[in-house]
């Protein structure tokens, strides 16, 4: 039951407004992380902090950590271009000791940062 809240969280995440096989490439990278969703929401909005005034440049990083759980990274603007930020998340979780890193590209549109393809 838990796996399966987490699935739907982690697509809540990703807004699967990206295209479909990337959504579910990327719902299946995160799924298999070991990420919680507290973690999960923690390391977004740390991230979301470097790119929301719309003055983020190219590595920029923060970190983020989650106490309760014992996850930790950083998030790094990889690529500023228009109105998108690439990103780059890298972190270790309980569940896999090793670093993990996953990429994504957040546009704003309408006033909003979406997942972008």
């Amino acid at each position: 039951m838990r796996h399966t809240i987490l699935r739907v969280a982690i697509a809540g995440f990703i807004l699967l407004a990206a295209h479909p096989a990337s959504a579910n490439s990327l719902l299946r990278q995160i799924d298999r992380t070991g990420l919680t969703q507290q973690d999960l929401n923690i390391m977004v909005r740390t991230g979301g902090e470097l790119y929301d005034s719309r003055k983020a440049l190219p590595g920029d990083d923060t970190i983020w950590s989650n106490p309760e759980t014992g996850a930790y990274g950083s998030v790094e603007i990889a690529s500023v271009s228009g109105n998108c930020v690439g990103l780059n998340y890298k972190f270790r979780t309980r569940r896999q000791a090793r670093i993990q890193t996953v990429q994504t590209q957040r546009c704003l549109t309408d006033g909003r940062w979406i997942l972008a393809p």
